[in-house]
């Protein structure tokens, strides 16, 4: 009998050393993706005053909610349609990190450590609050961010490679304790600079929650304020397109590729109204230690250290015996993570599974390795949201039929019902449903014959947390 890619994904799991690749698609909508952002930023008729302002956009959008995640972190309570999206990602998230648990609980350490890295392309603190979560419940986990230090928390690549056995009392038995390392390639928001008065040298410095976001937003809300004036002003001469901010920044997530250079043009226009207050925004913006999303990638050489030393510790997981990457919510736009992937793939124990947002995506991944002549290697493994479709039956016969919905998902197209089994998630377009495979499909996938599953957390009235 064949064995489906599920059955592949639980005997990796239990077997193999295993590494998570997340991208932005595990934070969305609450955080935007990078949509055409790197393309803009990469633009040779693009101002410095232009790039200024796409980058004040881009943190707006995938940076500035951040602050519900500290306020989260530091024990705050607040209510409200943004905190009830936040919840809703975040316990994703935490039923996650539940289900990885779950899996090292079972895997034999003689085989293979109980030991997952999660290396994430994302800056946010969603997988630190849902860590924070499960170690509240079960202290008998070891979370290693690859930090030394108590109050002075500081990054360092040779720790990832630790190892805790948790004793009995009368240190008569000692038993290895489920790691989780995180490994934020691309930096994070609650990292910053940190100058070693020994030696002079700069390092990363971890810190429970970061202030510099406060001020930003502070300073961008006074910004954004101005900038829709400006568009209104920019409108009302003539310009064609958009209306208002939030019809500009569709512009730039779904503008084509070959049709930029008019949009571009309006970028550097528009960012020469508020020069001086670009500048002062950008210089602080430029101070987070996270790569932003341009060709160049870096502001700094801290960070550019960071981040290919992060790689390096990619190649070698990839590079091990019985290992597995399971990628989800990345496009593998970055041309150096595409390229660390595609050269392991020479590792005959390696196997890669992909997740695929959306048919389709999987022949848009493959175009941007260097497969040659087309050929793709037999262990990297593409799951799509039709690797899950049952049926497709007109409406009739369905009505005959005695379905049990919550185990399946019914998507109407054309003519027909699509049948497809309880792991796809529904995207509704403007007039149509679309099968999907969204961070609850991933999570479905994992947790499929677990009896512990995870219960998620919910806000009452006053907005605290239970669960």
């Amino acid at each position: 009998m064949e064995i489906t890619k599920k059955e592949v994904l639980k005997n990796v799991l239990l077997e193999k050393n295993t590494t998570f690749l997340l991208g932005a698609g595990a934070s969305v909508p609450f955080f935007s993706s990078l949509g055409n952002f790197e393309l803009i930023l990469s633009h040779d008729k693009l101002t410095t005053s232009g790039r200024k302002l796409i980058k004040t956009i881009f943190y707006k959008l995938s940076i500035s909610d951040n602050s519900y995640l500290i306020q989260y972190l530091n024990g705050h309570c607040f209510c409200g349609e943004k905190s009830e999206l936040m919840l809703n990602i975040l316990n994703e998230y935490t039923r996650f990190i539940h289900n990885i648990l779950e899996f090292l609980k079972t895997r034999n350490s003689r085989v293979s450590p109980k030991r997952v890295n999660i290396i994430t392309t994302n800056y946010d603190l969603f997988l630190e609050s849902a860590i924070e979560t499960s170690l509240e419940q079960n202290p008998r986990i070891f979370f290693n961010d690859g930090a030394n230090g108590y109050v002075k928390r500081i990054l360092n690549t040779d720790n990832f490679n630790k190892t805790l056995l948790y004793s009995g009392i009368f240190d008569n038995y000692s038993s290895e304790m489920p790691v989780i390392n995180l490994i934020k390639c691309h930096g994070s928001i609650n990292w910053k600079e940190y100058l070693n008065s020994k030696d002079n040298k700069p390092k990363i410095q971890i810190t429970p929650s970061s202030s510099i976001i406060k001020e930003i937003n502070q300073e961008l809300s006074d910004f954004w304020n101005k900038f829709e004036k400006d568009i209104e002003g920019y409108t009302i001469q003539g310009k064609k397109g958009f209306s208002s901010s939030s019809e500009f920044i569709d512009l730039l997530n779904k503008t084509d590729i070959d049709c930029l250079d008019e949009l571009i043009e309006d970028i550097n226009e528009l960012s020469g109204y508020s020069e001086c207050e670009l500048n002062k925004l950008v210089s602080k913006i430029e101070n987070l230690q996270i790569v932003l999303p341009t060709k160049k990638k870096f502001q700094t050489t801290l960070i550019e250290e960071h981040y290919f030393n992060m790689l390096r510790f990619l190649s070698y997981e990839l590079e091990k015996e019985q290992s597995t990457l399971i990628v989800f919510g990345f496009s593998f736009y970055d041309e150096h993570i595409a390229d660390i992937v595609q050269r392991s793939l020479n590792n005959p124990n390696l196997i890669v599974i992909v997740f695929c947002y959306q048919n389709g995506d999987k022949e848009k991944i493959i175009t941007r390795f260097n497969f040659s002549n087309h050929s793709i290697p037999k262990n990297i493994v593409f799951i799509e949201p039709d690797d899950f479709l049952i049926e497709e039956i007109d409406q009739e016969i369905l009505n005959k039929r005695d379905w049990e919905a919550s185990y399946y998902t019914f998507i109407k197209s054309k003519n027909n019902i699509k049948i497809y089994t309880r792991e796809i998630g529904i995207y509704k377009g403007n007039s149509s449903e679309i099968p999907v495979l969204n961070f609850s499909s991933l999570n479905a996938c994992l947790e499929e014959e677990f009896t512990n599953r995870f219960q998620p957390l919910v806000l009452n009235k006053e907005g605290e947390q239970h669960g």
